[in-house]
């Protein structure tokens, strides 16, 4: 039964593990090989089960669990730290890895390396918690800067009054629903193109010339 799952999934998903669908089936293949006890077997349908996905924990936790069952211990422990490294920090699911890891551990009787591993995971715990709020840190002190930078500059009227230029003219652009700024001196504006057809149509109709009435057609020479 899991044999047609896996060629029909296989089929459709292609390759020879098929995707992530696939892993399941690997994974609880895997699982019943490991009952009837054979191992080689159920080894050989979890590396399936992780070469169709290798994020698959169910399958990772499953493997482990065998070889710590059977006292395989030094295996167990490549599988976990193989596939610790496939996920990344501070997420669910490596936390539960990390979290096996240690139990393994435990139930081996090595509480140091039970402790080990607690701590190396909290050490990345804490390392990405760090990197997130040297990050927000950054951010603040920047818009805390430029806050304390504006409120450092004089009125512009007192600008002008301390230096040699002059206030030219002052307009609302907000009624040509345009942009303007001022870049290295010099005045620069950005404004849609529709306002810029009626401003030149409007100049068009006030340059030509004014259209002769009927009546004084007879005038003109």
């Amino acid at each position: 039964i899991f044999q047609q799952g896996i060629w029909a999934c296989a089929s459709l998903s292609g390759g020879k593990s098929g995707g992530h669908k696939c892993a399941r089936l690997w994974q609880a293949w895997g699982v019943l090989e490991a009952r009837e006890g054979d191992y080689a077997a159920a080894r050989r349908c979890f590396n399936r089960a992780l070469d169709a996905d290798n994020r698959n924990v169910a399958t990772i936790t499953a493997w482990t669990r065998m070889e710590e069952d059977i006292g395989n211990f030094e295996d167990a422990r490549h599988i976990f730290e193989r596939c610790l490294k496939q996920f990344p920090a501070s997420s669910n699911e490596k936390i539960a890895l990390w979290r096996s890891y240690e139990i393994m551990e435990q139930h081996a009787g090595n509480i140091s390396a039970a402790q080990e591993i607690y701590r190396r995971s909290m050490g990345e715990s804490f390392a990405v918690r760090d990197d997130t709020d040297l990050v927000a840190d950054s951010v603040g002190l920047k818009l805390e800067e430029e806050t304390k930078q504006e409120k450092l500059l004089p009125p512009m009227t007192e600008v002008l009054k301390k230096s040699k230029e002059m206030e030219v003219s002052r307009w609302d652009a907000s009624s040509m629903r345009g942009e303007v700024w001022l870049n290295d001196g010099s005045i620069e504006g950005k404004v849609p193109p529709s306002v810029i057809e009626k401003n030149n149509n409007k100049k068009k109709r006030s340059n030509s010339p004014s259209s002769v009435s009927p009546s004084d057609e007879g005038s003109l020479p």
